[in-house]
């Protein structure tokens, strides 16, 4: 397999994205994001399984929506993500979400309107660079069944938590069902099968591959227990922020982000 530079590919990557639509800083946030979940190992929202869906939202004119700050309440604020690149909402609320903390000392920062926001341990990551401890919860489409069921009635809906630390920071980034959904597009991408007692094929039955997975409902981790976490993610990034609480695919989805200064208690 031929190596190539990382420098070359985040070049070759925003320039297509820019070629297909995409604004230069639009693009730059994108690749970047990608790039780092592959450098995570995080395969399942790198650029192989992602960039194919930015490059046709690039194309389809996504990138001409820009987030906006649609309430603003001193330490907390609303930003509307108007259906643009998720990405760049997310990282819009991160901004917002710093300098409210810096002011404030506890903030939050929600966002509706938005599309796929990406990996949200790359959000506290940077968060926790700045001295910010980080709770984060975003929903999505209905992805997975509820424990015992067997139809999608849930998002995977993960839930995050960023904390300061030296030399890294502490990161929990974990999904409510029992394999991401992102993971399910790197099997079949790969044409091999995922581990038995994930998920659910479209007759609601136990299923190893990946593509009747894809048609079917993902199961909670933990069952009842991950079912339960799902909900008040559900609840939290769905409800609270007046995004739509079952959405549509890649649309109006939500995400919450609440921010503590390091050392705030001290």
């Amino acid at each position: 397999m031929p190596s190539v530079q990382i420098a070359t590919l985040q070049a070759a990557a925003v320039e297509r994205l820019r070629q297909s639509g995409a604004g230069l800083e639009d693009a730059k946030c994108l690749v970047e994001h990608m790039l780092t979940a592959d450098l995570w190992g995080r395969t399942s929202h790198g650029l192989s399984v992602r960039y194919e869906q930015m490059l046709r939202l690039a194309k389809a004119g996504v990138g001409e929506s820009h987030p906006r700050l649609d309430r603003d309440l001193d330490a907390v604020a609303l930003i509307d993500g108007c259906g643009g690149f998720g990405y760049v909402a997310a990282k819009r609320c991160l901004a917002e979400l710093t300098a409210r903390v810096r002011d404030h000392g506890l903030a939050a920062v929600a966002l509706r309107g938005a599309r796929h926001t990406g990996m949200m341990g790359y959000y506290a990551d940077q968060a926790a660079r700045a001295g910010i401890v980080t709770l984060a919860f975003a929903h999505c489409r209905p992805l997975m069944a509820p424990a015992g069921g067997a139809r999608a009635r849930l998002g995977t809906n993960p839930l995050t938590f960023g904390f300061p630390a030296s030399p890294h920071p502490i990161i929990v980034d974990t999904a409510t069902s029992a394999i991401s959904y992102g993971d399910l597009m790197v099997a079949e991408q790969r044409g091999t099968p995922i581990p038995p007692g994930k998920a659910l094929d479209g007759d609601g039955r136990w299923t190893c591959d990946p593509r009747a997975a894809r048609k079917g409902a993902l199961v909670p981790f933990g069952e009842h227990r991950g079912g339960a976490l799902a909900v008040a993610v559900q609840c939290l990034a769905g409800v609270l922020t007046s995004a739509a609480v079952f959405p549509a695919p890649d649309t109006d989805y939500g995400l919450l982000m609440v921010g503590l200064r390091k050392g705030l208690f001290s």
